[in-house]
């Protein structure tokens, strides 16, 4: 009894929507734990980095921003005029507390020709005074490591021209011009550099201008990677290692957001786990009822009906006319059967033809040349092979385009193809401009004159190739082969053979057909058979 019950479709059909459902929650579980919370923490991290990536640029503008006013200061006659000591009212002019504030500038320092700090301007961060001294020294000397900056990078690169980040007492954003006069012409008479701190009120600024909280913050190592993203409880936290000048210590952009958005996500997915469990036990239960009532049953009586008609010569053609779904699944077996045959047609077209040329391809040539050799070497008749080759066809691909190129291959195959009909020999596209002819009953000098025949036609074509230097059309080269010349009795030795004799017509100018002869056995042949 029990293994006739295990036998049943029905306990079979029962066993295996039990498996089903131990994969499927299995397959739950690892998608949620390799795939899907993977893909959040991605996604996330995406968020955070692309956040980063705005602050980021809002730091590159603010710097090219400073760098524009750098340079409009520099290239002004007023500035020339000061740094030559021509302008003695260009400080008072010019410079005050209230400017400095507004432009949000920290510092301005003036180096003439010799690189030496020739005026300085500037709010102590630290008392919030404004100062201007001629040296960096007593009420100015909170920029005396900045200025030695400074002056290194001018020796490194008198050009400047630049905006960088510097590490002081805190980091600050620098930006640098050589002055020069209005028109930027004459040599520079001295540079100009623009300090803006870069403290919790520019990153104030920042954040309105941005959205986002921004932090700067000094490393005492370089980062292992360029991007730093960590989770700490409900936050997700991602830092970017800047390039600062001199690069002896490192800085790093950062921001952070609430994982309220990721943690929502969680939420919901692990309900949907849930739910998509329960269900599945009531599709489970639902297919087993609907399992019984709508097939199990009718299979039963449809068995019955196998068993009584089995032993019918006719049966098949009175479940064809049946009217019923068993009349109707006979009928689209029917036709599937018909279509079946006619995919199996096509697909033995494919896989015998050259789906651009619609010659035969190499696999069918082959095929037919085995047995065509068998056929002569029983009957002893002459059979002999051709060989063509399009004549300079990469320098016709180069110049026209590989869709003229093809063009061209379907016009000489055309061409071909009728002149292997009209002279009763079987051609087929072996390569990607090369074709082969297989010649039954054909002796070597028949067969050149058959060639002489394909030659003409496509010459006849006129298909333009003026950068071939045979001819201003597209020409062939053919090589002529026949079986037992020099021993040769297998359908590889013939093939090698006409492929010699193509290499010794292309060796000869192209445009021509050559026979093979025994004296070619030695000639070499290129890597890719015979020449391009």
């Amino acid at each position: 009894m029990a293994q006739r019950f295990s036998r049943s479709l029905r306990f079979r059909f029962l066993a295996a929507l039990g498996g089903v459902l131990l994969v499927a929650l299995i397959s739950l579980g690892a998608l949620s734990q390799w795939v899907i919370f993977p893909a959040l923490h991605k996604e996330e991290r995406a968020v955070v980095l692309q956040e980063l990536a705005q602050i980021q640029r809002s730091l590159e503008i603010s710097k090219q921003q400073l760098l524009a006013q750098a340079r409009d200061w520099s290239i002004w006659d007023d500035t020339y005029a000061f740094i030559q000591g021509n302008y003695p009212g260009y400080s008072d002019t010019n410079f005050s507390q209230q400017m400095f504030e507004e432009m949000q500038y920290q510092a301005m320092v003036f180096f003439d020709a010799q690189g030496e700090v020739y005026f300085f301007a500037g709010i102590d961060p630290t008392t919030g005074r404004y100062h201007t001294c001629q040296t960096v020294e007593q009420a100015c000397s909170w920029m005396a490591e900045p200025v030695r900056h400074m002056q290194a990078s001018i020796n490194e690169d008198p050009q400047q021209g630049k905006s960088s980040l510097y590490i002081g007492s805190s980091p600050m954003m620098v930006a640098s011009n050589p002055i020069l006069r209005t028109d930027e012409s004459g040599p520079p008479q001295g540079w100009l550099f623009k300090v803006r701190l870069m403290d919790d009120a520019w990153l104030d600024l920042i954040e309105d201008y941005t959205g986002l909280p921004a932090t700067l913050s000094v490393l005492d190592e370089p980062m292992d990677q360029e991007f730093a993203v960590t989770i700490n409880g409900n936050t997700i936290q991602a830092k970017q290692q800047l390039s600062t000048y001199p690069n002896s210590k490192q800085l790093a952009l950062g921001t952070q957001l609430e994982r309220t958005s990721y943690l929502a996500s969680l939420e919901t997915f692990r309900y949907v786990l849930l739910w998509t469990a329960c269900l599945m036990l009531l599709v489970i239960g639902l297919v087993l009822l609907l399992l019984e009532r709508i097939i199990l049953k009718p299979l039963r009586a449809l068995t019955q009906f196998t068993q009584q008609a089995k032993s019918d010569i006719e049966v098949s053609s009175s479940l064809v006319k049946r009217s019923d779904e068993i009349g109707v699944l006979a009928r689209a077996f029917q036709r599937q059967f018909k279509h079946q045959q006619q995919l199996n047609a096509e697909l033995t077209e494919l896989s015998t033809h050259d789906p651009l040329t619609g010659l035969p391809n190499r696999r069918l040539f082959d095929k037919r040349l085995q047995e065509v050799v068998n056929i002569a070497l029983a009957t002893e008749q002459p059979l002999s092979v051709m060989m063509l080759d399009i004549d300079h066809f990469k320098l016709f691909n180069d110049c026209y385009g590989h869709l003229e190129g093809d063009i061209c291959l379907q016009q000489v195959a055309q061409t071909m193809h009728a002149v292997a009909t009209a002279h009763g020999f079987f051609i087929a596209r072996t390569g990607g401009e090369e074709f082969s002819a297989m010649l039954p009953a054909t002796t070597a000098s028949q067969a050149m004159e058959k060639s002489l025949a394909l030659s003409h036609a496509i010459d006849q074509l006129q298909h333009p190739h003026f950068m071939s230097p045979v001819a201003p059309h597209v020409t062939v080269s053919i090589g002529i082969s026949q079986l037992d010349i020099a021993g040769i009795k297998t359908p590889s030795g013939l093939m090698t053979a006409a492929d010699q004799a193509l290499y010794a017509a292309k060796a000869a100018g192209r445009h021509c057909a050559k026979v093979y002869t025994p004296s070619l056995v030695n000639v070499s042949l290129s890597t890719h058979n015979t020449p391009p």
